[in-house]
């Protein structure tokens, strides 16, 4: 925040607003919500100078259009900002609390819970004001809306909640009302309280959009306040399209494709959100959780989110450590790891004695340094028969040896490791593996599978122990989730803690991110996340928990899946990423780590990065250029970003509900079709470049061209 003379200093930038008719010249000066009531305000001619070189060249100005909410936009005043706290800098140090006096402002709730988490009360009078301790909130926005209170009781309100934490008053009515206020430290002023000031107004808090108004001399009198503030634009803006050059009606086309994947069953409800140039211009939740339309889909419900895990989790926790020196993408992973050996791979044919009797006999033969093993060896103990694989003999005693631990991360990354696609956790879901899942979790059953589902405590290591056993083939590309697992556990190594906490203190929270998390049940009641599959294995619909067998067998947190979020919160992460790893004041990464593992590496593939192949048959729009990149989810989700047009995309669903079998969704290509639209809107052609018939053969071409692969 700084001075509005500071500000020119700085940046040279000078807007003046030309309104051609006396009416709308009152109507800013004057803050006349009448006009709003009324509706005469529909769009308005105005004048745009550039720099100061424009200025000086008549020629380059030009004239637009001022839509209504561009003009609530450019009536909007901070008139105190004595403590430089607006827009609003680091949230994860913030604990915020909406109160509303008089109506209700339930487009500024909305509004402002899409940057920050913040509770809500409303009330009439000060005998309304609940209860509540309030300085366990760092800040209190108190919005003031009461036509019929007086200024006095207004004051009384204040002084009450300020006696306790700081408050931040943004006042929806009549300037007059806050004489008794104007020193108050934090003051922004709202031209009415219809729905579209309410909506600016709660991006004027958070940085959504730039403040630039000059006080009036009226005004200035009657307050005591003559200092005239600025505030720049830090975080993502909700917007009209054609303030980003993309027609409203073009837009309109995404409506139409919804309703036609919805009515052939390619899903039963989803969100998308499009947002250009730091502007939400498209952002709607449409149709219903399930098929049977009782709970309609909103913008702050939760999608399990599958493989974008794979960007918004491990990609971006990796994105850090690398910029921080902690790993490298051509270690090996034998590097982060204190002991790259592991229990031996065995299988009992039948058990009819204690289960510990037997793990303490097979402890007694590991710690045999006298036995040679082949590989395989079988042994009995006692009446079973256990097969051993892949035992050597190190340093005096017998170890098993992995050779997963001699893969580099960039190959983890670009998923070239030679790693199988899967984990073999097939082999936990058939017949005769009940014993190892109890209905109730107990201190041997602590791992949360799905609802009254939970694996055995010591299964974990045991799929760890497989993990580090797997084949490793020729590394050439192959798609895989075990390349994810992998990383995570190379993440949680380093910090000696779970991925979850990392992404939350470094990310998340200071992102203001509402609803990215893992298992969402924790946080969010079952009624705001969306259902997945119905599942054979687990016998259960799928709901709050993840999909995805992998994830949910390490109970629900894993580097290839297990992430649900909303559309929003995918949005601002893909701000991050496209305005080079800066984002609400606050650098969260250098421009060079984006700009590295973006950058296409190998195949269609960055490091962690899907990228669009030379062909232009793929999931992501046919126009979508070779340097943009994302990630789509097996559930039925995507999110790309585009440096280029600076647009980022998020498409969310449940396809999958109540089968997995449901291909609707890419038969359709619905994800890809709605993308395209954005582009058709912008005039972008599609891609024009030699075309692969196969990923296969891309693959190939990019064989042959090492100086793009693992680039430095």
């Amino acid at each position: 925040m700084a001075t509005l003379s500071t500000h020119k200093k700085i940046t040279g930038l000078i807007l003046a607003v030309v309104v051609t008719a006396s009416m709308i010249l009152w109507w800013i000066n004057g803050f006349s919500s009448q006009v709003f009531q009324a509706g005469y305000v529909q769009t308005y001619e105005y004048t745009v100078w550039g720099d100061s070189t424009d200025i000086m060249n008549l020629a380059s100005v030009r004239m637009v259009q001022l839509s209504e909410m561009e003009a609530v936009r450019a009536s909007m005043l901070i008139l105190q900002n004595k403590n430089s706290e607006l827009p609003f800098q680091d949230l994860s140090q913030e604990r915020f609390y909406l109160l509303s006096v008089g109506d209700r402002l339930p487009y500024f709730e909305e509004y402002v819970n899409y940057y920050a988490p913040v509770g809500f009360a409303h009330a009439q009078t000060i005998e309304d004001i609940p209860a509540l301790d309030w300085s366990r909130f760092s800040k209190v926005i108190l919005a003031l809306n009461a036509a019929e209170a007086e200024a006095e009781d207004l004051a009384r309100i204040a002084a009450h909640v300020k006696a306790q934490t700081e408050v931040v008053l943004v006042n929806f009515d009549r300037y007059e009302k806050l004489i008794p206020l104007a020193q108050y430290p934090s003051i922004i002023q709202v031209p009415s309280s219809q729905s579209i000031a309410q909506m600016v107004a709660a991006q004027v808090l958070f940085g959504g959009v730039p403040v630039y108004r000059s006080i009036s001399q009226e005004m200035s009198e009657v307050l005591g306040i003559t200092e005239e503030f600025y505030a720049e634009k830090i975080r993502l803006g909700y917007t009209d399209p054609e303030r980003v050059g993309i027609s409203g009606d073009s837009l309109q086309k995404i409506d139409e494709i919804l309703r036609e994947a919805m009515n052939a069953y390619a899903f039963p409800g989803g969100q998308v959100l499009v947002a250009r140039k730091g502007q939400v211009i498209y952002h709607k939740s449409f149709g219903y959780h399930t098929y049977e339309r009782k709970r309609p889909v909103r913008k702050q419900d939760l999608y399990d989110i599958a493989s974008i895990t794979k960007v918004a989790g491990t990609t971006l926790a990796s994105m850090r450590l690398f910029e921080q020196g902690k790993i490298h993408q051509d270690s090996s992973l034998a590097s982060y790891f204190q002991d790259a050996s592991f229990a031996p791979t065995w299988i009992k044919v039948s058990d009819t004695f204690p289960k510990t009797e037997f793990i303490a006999g097979l402890d007694a033969l590991k710690a045999d340094t006298t036995r040679e093993w082949t590989m395989p060896d079988t042994l009995n103990l006692g009446d079973s028969l256990v097969i051993v694989q892949k035992w050597r003999r190190g340093r005096g005693e017998v170890q098993e040896y992995s050779e997963v631990f001699d893969i580099r991360l960039g190959n983890l990354l670009t998923h070239t490791s030679g790693l199988p696609p899967s984990l073999p956790v097939h082999f936990y879901q058939g017949p005769g593996k009940e014993d190892i899942f109890s209905q109730v979790a107990d201190k041997d059953f602590g791992v949360p599978v799905a609802r009254n589902f939970y694996l055995e405590n010591s299964y974990i290591d045991s799929l760890w122990n497989e993990t580090k056993s797997l084949r490793v083939d020729t590394p050439n590309y192959c798609y895989s989730c075990v390349n994810m697992v992998l990383m995570q556990r190379v993440i949680d190594s380093i910090n000696q803690a779970s991925i979850q906490q990392y992404l939350t203190d470094s990310f998340y929270a200071p992102l203001g991110l509402q609803t990215l998390t893992f298992n969402p049940l924790k946080r969010f009641p079952k009624a705001r996340i969306v259902p997945t599959a119905s599942d054979r294995w687990r016998g259960q619909l799928i709901h709050g928990t993840v999909h995805d067998p992998i994830a949910a067998m390490m109970g629900g947190i894993s580097g290839n899946a297990g992430l649900f979020s909303n559309a929003n919160d995918l949005a601002i992460l893909g701000q991050m990423w496209l305005q080079g790893g800066d984002y609400g004041g606050e650098r969260f990464l250098q421009d060079t780590t984006v700009e590295k593992f973006v950058r296409r590496q190998r195949g269609h593939r960055g490091y962690g990065f899907d990228k669009p192949p030379r062909s232009i048959e793929y999931i992501i729009a046919p126009s979508a250029p070779l340097s943009s990149y994302g990630h789509t989810g097996f559930t039925g989700t995507c999110m790309w970003v585009d440096p280029e047009n600076e647009l980022v995309y998020v498409f969310l669903s449940n396809r999958i509900h109540p089968s997995v079998s449901n291909s609707r969704i890419n038969e359709m290509q619905i994800r890809q079709r709605i993308h395209q639209v954005i582009y058709d809107a912008l005039g972008v052609p599609w891609r024009q470049q030699p075309k692969p018939k196969t990923l296969e053969e891309e693959d190939a071409m990019f064989m042959q061209m090492p100086d793009l692969l693992f680039t430095p």
